[in-house]
């Protein structure tokens, strides 16, 4: 994306929040559900192996795999990523951990 691209979308923006124009919306469909046992096992991980390396609460996974509560969207997507580029989400959930002033171990992400 080049600069006058950068500026012509926020010039859309500024315009848009003045009332003039309309914005384009566009819209994602999240998958509903997302077998989190599936996707685990085929990193051949634990429960709380898969929780640690994704910054997951253990009981967050638990719960998933076991159908007592279900990922939202926000979750699901990110699911999906792990399933697409498990090393680069346990990189990235490495760097969070170390900027969140997290201890090794503790989770980052809660669940809702």
């Amino acid at each position: 994306m080049s600069g006058s691209e950068i500026i012509g979308g926020l010039n859309e923006a500024l315009a848009f929040a003045r009332g003039e124009g309309s914005a384009r919306v566009k819209t994602l469909k999240v998958p509903e559900h997302v077998d989190v046992r599936a996707l685990r096992q085929s990193l051949d991980l634990s429960q709380s192996e898969f929780a640690e390396r994704f910054n997951f609460q253990l009981t967050a996974v638990q719960n998933w795999e076991q159908g007592r509560r279900f990922p939202n969207p926000s979750a699901v997507m990110l699911l999906k990523v792990i399933e697409n580029a498990p090393d680069l989400v346990a990189k990235v959930a490495d760097e969070v951990r170390e900027t969140s002033g997290a201890e090794d171990g503790d989770p980052v992400l809660r669940e809702a």
